[in-house]
């Protein structure tokens, strides 16, 4: 079987599997499960809440009839009204707003942009008509209305003179779309191949300016590949965009796509005006591409990834997902030298360097001071607006390069970074950033600590990370330990191959610079063991079990280290006593049954053994394993019958807390997918009423990290969270943060960037501005290192420790430390030999025991570990298994039961102790008890980087 051929079958068994994790999804719907333990064998039915979820995206119809009396709140997560309402409207303004700060500008020979509105254009390309807003999967969301680039630049005043061959490409796009969605019921990405257009076309279609949209569509389930027609361009598109750069006097490229793709053809086509990445802006793309072709906005985006010459410039290209043949093993041979850190290290030239972003005016950028402000470095920087015709915004960018010594270092790396107002030709504006001194300290693994070696660090500010000059040099003169941690999750063998080389980039006027940049002395005792010993001190072998002091409990068997605590249990008591301070957590989890234990940590789907074994089966092994399913058994028929309905709480949403201990003032919390927006059904019946609740579709994660404006980001989260509260939503399956590691990753739209700071500080910002929202909050995910689709759920990446710390955990660390979210989701693979989601060393050693997380870990849908082994997940410290089905599962493993599968009767109690402390912060909570709900973001958060005096 050749590479193409195991591309196709992996594919096939990726939309296999999705569909039969929805099947079973909604045949939980119909089936109650029961277990013969006296303890437990009462369990009720209940209904799957969870629609198109983050794990199992279905291609769900636009409205959906629910029936009142199985669905709670439905008439307050909705509204009669089909007009849109304040909310709508301004978010819909803000989500132009954002795609167009973080559009970039790539080339622009002889001023080509912007063009006049009076302009005539002639405008080609599929993605004119079929304009990608946003990536499939659980990241798509249904929006009222989607504005593609044809109606923007109409709406906009542009006279198009290729309507005809527009209105050709529209009934063909429909065509082989509606095609696809047919061989695709239940997920599929499609990306419609543009015809070679002809002479006789272009001859029809006299016009001033020509503009080609070239489209690219990815998804979840599936990575993209180094082909063309993905990553490669199609013969009849290099032939498409030659022969509009040759044919009109002014031409130009929107690259509609959402990660990188080879661009080197540009250099080939010397006709070839402008470039615009347009990226996938969301709902209104089309409005905000023509106010930036139109000049009514100056494009101020800047990269976030580095855009190579070639795909096998990449150092994981060789081996990403399935280019090796091998999508099971993904050693980590690169290191930290991942993006910039590789090309700069490597001395590797890019076509687009990261940060690169070009403007139509001119900016100086020029360093007034930098200081040491305690352990602080402060620098502050003037930018003016050169040019004497456009109003536009600037970036300025910092990073520094630390001495070689004793672990590896990359040539340089981003430490702060800083946004401009819109400057007036001649108008200037000083920005001032800092960031602490030890965050330039390097990860040792032979002492597993931070350190800084002793020498000279250079610190360099401009406008991308090649077009930089040298601010000052920092002297350490001692070697110092910052941070003190212990070994965790290290692999049995480093797959480290990559080292550095002498052989770096060098910009070119620094040796000049550094003849005559300011140096600054640092105080070596002021960095020592400046963060502290902050190693976990958890003990793995210990739990704790509360009991009731007037029962004679039948505990599980366990090899832990028990501690029992008897207490008087709160019988008969509610959570919000618990809230109020009548009674202990303690004595209200003691008053709780096994079964309503194992309720609280598992979403409101119920299976039957039999479903779960076969999910598994299915899950692991592909379409073979389901073989056992009896497709005549009448609950299977139903099933089959509702797939892409909506949810019992909200209509469409991704899943929901158990609905059974309402009794108990516990209330149903909801959760929506994200990260584009909230993925909800747009319309929905309740009791023959129609309602409505369209959400906003919002440009994807890298584009909002393009506008490098983490300000812009806070104003993203918190029209998210006044929607969220809108529509009945405590909890968004958002931000997706996961570094891109390698273009080729089919979910990397929704991830920020190939840099740590950038995805930590994006992730801070939405989060922060999702939870100024009092009771509504967000899921961090996907922790950690899901850096491909191919194999999610099994798949091992084998990683060093200093690159996990360094690189794939640390946008993570940003954000636990920098704004506490809700929740956080732990990722279908594994990690040096070990699933994430029962990993102790991961959800608690490090998450909690050095990060001091205060929220809850829920798994992404369908986890193997939980469909296989729950037990293990909630010693590890998942405490909340989506969308559920594994009550049965726990209830049986927190008894005697004979198999050996025990769980600690303390670790459920433990997970359960922290979902219901989340639930009293949620809005639905507050509601539910005529309470005032608070931000879930505490004000005594971390800050790794300040710009203009706002802290991330």
């Amino acid at each position: 079987m050749n590479r193409k051929q195991k591309r196709i079958l992996l594919l096939l068994i990726s939309a296999i599997s999705v569909f039969f994790i929805s099947f079973f999804t909604y045949l939980g719907n119909a089936s109650a499960a029961t277990t013969s333990d006296s303890d437990v064998s009462e369990t009720s039915s209940q209904t799957s809440s969870n629609g198109a979820n983050d794990g199992a995206v279905t291609n769900a119809s636009a409205t959906t009839d629910v029936n009142a009396n199985t669905t709670a709140n439905s008439d307050e997560s909705a509204t009669t009204s089909p007009d849109p309402n304040e909310t709508e409207i301004a978010n819909s303004q803000l989500s132009t707003s954002a795609a167009e700060d973080g559009m970039v500008l790539l080339q622009n020979k002889n001023g080509t942009l912007p063009i006049s509105t009076d302009d005539s254009v002639a405008l080609f390309g599929g993605g004119a008509y079929g304009t990608v807003k946003g990536g499939t999967g659980s990241g798509n969301v249904n929006p009222r209305k989607t504005v593609n680039i044809w109606d923007g630049l109409k709406d906009a005043g542009y006279q198009i003179k290729t309507d005809d061959y527009l209105t050709g490409i529209a009934k063909d796009y429909d065509t082989q779309n509606a095609a696809f969605a047919k061989s695709h019921p239940m997920m599929g990405t499609f990306n419609y191949a543009d015809p070679q257009i002809s002479q006789a076309t272009f001859d029809s279609a006299p016009a001033d300016v020509g503009i080609y949209v070239l489209s690219r569509n990815a998804g979840e389930g599936a990575d993209r590949t180094d082909t063309k027609g993905d990553y490669e361009i199609t013969n009849a598109e290099l032939n498409n965009i030659k022969n509009v750069a040759q044919k009109y006097n002014k031409s130009i490229l929107l690259l509609n796509v959402g990660g990188q793709v080879d661009t080197k053809f540009i250099d080939q086509i010397p006709d070839l005006d402008s470039v615009l990445l347009v990226s996938q802006g969301g709902q209104n793309t089309g409005v905000a591409v023509a106010d930036l072709l139109s000049g009514k906005v100056t494009p101020s985006g800047k990269l976030v990834d580095t855009w190579a010459n070639n795909y096998s410039d990449y150092p994981a290209s060789a081996t990403f997902g399935a280019n090796d043949g091998n999508t099971e093993k993904e050693n980590y041979t690169e290191g930290i030298y991942v993006g910039y850190r590789y090309f700069d290290t490597y001395n590797v030239t890019p076509h687009y360097e990261f940060g690169y972003g070009l403007s139509y005016t001119d900016f100086k950028v020029a360093t007034n001071s930098v200081s040491v402000n305690g352990t602080n470095l402060v620098t502050k920087v003037t930018v003016t607006n050169v040019g004497n015709k456009y109003s536009g915004r600037e970036v300025v960018q910092e990073y520094y390069s630390a001495p070689k010594g004793t672990v590896d270092k990359a040539f340089q790396n981003l430490a702060a970074y800083a946004k401009t107002d819109v400057l007036a030709p001649g108008q200037s504006e000083t920005l001032t950033m800092s960031f602490p001194i030890y965050n330039m300290a390097s990860y040792d693994t032979a002492t597993s600590s931070y350190i800084m070696d002793a020498g000279n660090y250079i610190v360099r500010v401009g406008d991308s990370s090649r077009n930089t000059d040298v601010a000052t040099v920092l002297n350490l003169p001692n070697k110092v330990t910052t941070e003190k941690l212990s070994s965790e999750m290290a692999p049995a063998v480093d797959p480290t191959v990559l080292h550095g080389s002498d052989n770096t980039y060098v910009p070119a006027n620094q040796v000049a610079e550094l003849a005559s940049a300011p140096v600054i002395n640092l105080d070596s005792s002021s960095l020592n063991m400046v963060r502290g010993n902050n190693a976990s001190t958890i003990d793995e072998n210990a739990v704790t079990t509360i009991v009731n002091k007037n029962s004679t409990p039948k505990l599980p068997t366990t090899d832990l280290d028990q501690t029992i605590v008897s207490i008087n249990a709160a019988n008969g008591s509610s959570l919000k006593d618990v809230y109020s301070g009548k009674i202990t957590m303690d004595q209200f989890i003691a008053s709780l049954s096994t079964k309503q234990l194992s309720q609280i940590v598992s979403g409101n789907l119920v299976m039957t053994a039999k479903q779960l074994a076969s999910t598994y089966n299915m899950m692991k092994n592909g379409m073979d394993s389901v073989s056992s399913v009896d497709s005549s058994d009448p609950d299977t028929a139903s099933a089959l019958s509702i797939i892409g309905s909506a949810s019992t709480q909200v209509p469409g949403a991704a899943g929901q807390t158990t609905g059974e201990l309402k009794n108990r003032g516990i209330p149903v919390s909801v959760n929506s997918d994200g990260p584009a927006g909230l993925r909800l059904t747009p319309e929905s019946k309740v009791n023959g009423q129609t309602r409505y609740q369209y959400a906003t579709a919002w440009p994807i994660g890298t584009l909002l990290a393009q506008a490098w404006d983490p300000q812009m980001m806070y104003k993203v989260g918190d029209a998210v969270g006044k929607e969220m509260k809108e529509f009945g939503v405590d909890t968004w399956l958002a931000p997706g943060m996961n570094i891109h590691r390698d273009p080729l990753n089919g979910r990397n739209f929704e991830y920020y960037s190939e840099d740590p700071l950038v995805a930590g500080v994006s992730a801070t910002a939405i989060t922060k501005g999702v939870q100024t929202n009092p009771g509504v909050g967000t899921t961090v995910k996907h922790f950690f290192a899901n850096s491909q689709e191919s194999s999610r759920q099994t798949m091992d990446a084998e990683i060093g420790e200093q690159a996990m710390r360094e690189i794939y955990l640390k946008g993570f660390e940003t954000v636990m430390k920098d704004a506490q979210p809700e929740y956080v989701m732990s990722s279908y693979n594994q990690v040096n030999g070990q699933y994430n989601a029962a990993n102790f060393d991961l959800l608690t050693n490090i998450l909690r025991g050095e990060w001091g997380y205060k929220g809850t870990v829920m798994t992404d849908w369908y986890n193997l570990k939980s469909l296989s082994d729950p037990a293990s997940m909630m010693r590890a410290g998942n405490d909340l298994i989506m969308p559920g089905g594994t009550q049965q599962a726990l209830q049986i493993a927190a008894t005697n039961a004979a198999d050996g599968n025990k769980l600690a009767l303390g670790d459920l109690q433990k997970s359960a102790e922290s979902v219901l402390n989340t639930i009293m912060k949620t809005y639905t909570f507050a509601q539910a008890n005529n309470l005032t709900a608070k931000s879930i973001t505490p004000y005594d958060v971390d800050s790794i980087m300040t710009a203009n005096g706002a802290s991330w």
